[in-house]
């Protein structure tokens, strides 16, 4: 094999097609554009999705809410598989020894079982826990410390009732005190010259 040998694969560089060449080549006069209109000019400027002016698929397939990324990485767990961690301490990496979650999940919440059958005293720490799985708890002798994003996230949504309330509240008092101002009813002169001033208006403009 030398330099002067070497060249591409058969089939791997095609000719270009030269469009405009003429009628009798196949691609000639309209170069495969069709006649006029927007996919005829040099720079259509048509954006992406754009489909003729019908309904575009965007707008035509149904919406479902919102895809929430901190799903991806939470798990809840029931009360009754908390019998299947060894020892006394529950939180996250005891409950990834017990194989109840996975490595990439982050955030976990123990919910109540629909029958729950669990009397062991444990101490969970660190992971969220709803009304009735802390009570189911603490009544067979367990003791609970609530993960930091939990209270934190019960503290935003503490602060956002009661600036809810409070705005309702000025509302009603504004309301109270003023009662419902209608807007001041025009006199008949008033009228008259604003209908006046229309029609001379409307006779300028002919």
């Amino acid at each position: 094999m030398f330099l002067n040998t070497l060249k591409p694969a058969k089939g791997s560089h095609r000719r270009s097609v030269r469009v405009g060449r003429g009628i009798g080549s196949g691609l000639g006069k309209t170069c495969g554009r069709g006649v006029k209109g927007s996919g005829a000019r040099k720079s259509p400027n048509v954006r992406p999705g754009f489909e003729g002016g019908q309904m575009p698929l965007k707008i035509r397939l149904p919406k479902f809410g919102f895809w929430s990324p901190k799903k991806q990485i939470t798990c809840e767990v029931s009360l009754n598989d908390l019998n299947k961690v060894e020892g006394d301490l529950i939180n996250r990496e005891t409950l990834l020894a017990a194989k109840l979650i996975t490595q990439k999940i982050k955030f976990v919440k123990i919910v109540l079982s629909h029958k729950p059958n669990f009397t062991r005293k444990v101490e969970v720490v660190g992971l969220g826990v709803t009304k009735g799985a802390r009570a189911a708890i603490e009544a067979a002798g367990g003791s609970i410390q609530v993960a930091d994003y939990s209270t934190k996230a019960a503290e935003r949504r503490e602060l956002s009732a009661k600036r809810r309330s409070a705005k309702v509240k000025r509302l009603q008092d504004k309301l109270a005190a003023e009662g419902i101002q209608k807007p001041a009813k025009k006199e008949k002169a008033v009228k008259a010259d604003l209908a006046a001033g229309g029609k001379k208006t409307a006779a300028k403009k002919k």
